[in-house]
């Protein structure tokens, strides 16, 4: 009986380990891969044909944390706005990405149709896709109104314009 226990606690730890390794091996997988970024938008944009690439790079505060425009992509039927979103102190707030809005300088309000985010201990990145205005503009304004914190930012939609 002591040799049929000492088998099995053999067997179970043996397992242990092995199971021990696959997770460790899946979690150093994990971080060295590019999952931990956000979906490539490059490939997501490259979908619609071809497209402008725009580089924002402007920032807004909101409370002690930044919200900047990365980049902003546009194709004949998608404006795809990146940020980043880096939050001081560090809290567990993420950025309600779905409640920024485009508006054109005509007055047009551009639907989002989709967003998505990859969360950080600093903050987070993600992104916004927007239908295209249903005429050509050069400029479009990003406008947060949350709860008591509201800004708006312009960006260009067309190379050349700042």
């Amino acid at each position: 009986m002591i040799r049929i226990n000492r088998l099995f606690m053999i067997v179970r730890r043996t397992l242990l380990v092995i199971l021990l390794l696959i997770l460790l091996l899946y979690y150093i997988q994990d971080w060295l891969s590019s999952s931990r970024e956000i979906n490539d938008p490059i490939k997501a944009v490259s979908a619609d044909g071809e497209f402008t690439k725009l580089e924002i790079g402007k920032t807004m505060k909101i409370d002690n944390s930044k919200f900047t425009v990365d980049e902003v992509y546009v194709t004949t039927e998608h404006i795809l706005l990146t940020y980043t979103y880096r939050s001081n102190p560090r809290n567990s707030w993420s950025f309600p990405s779905m409640t920024l809005k485009l508006e054109t300088p005509d007055g047009q309000d551009l639907e989002s149709h989709s967003a998505g985010s990859h969360g950080t201990s600093w903050g987070g990145r993600g992104y916004i896709w927007f239908d295209v205005p249903e005429h050509t503009v050069e400029s479009a304004t990003i406008i947060y109104d949350h709860y008591d914190r509201h800004f708006t930012l312009e960006i260009p939609l067309v190379k050349g314009v700042e």
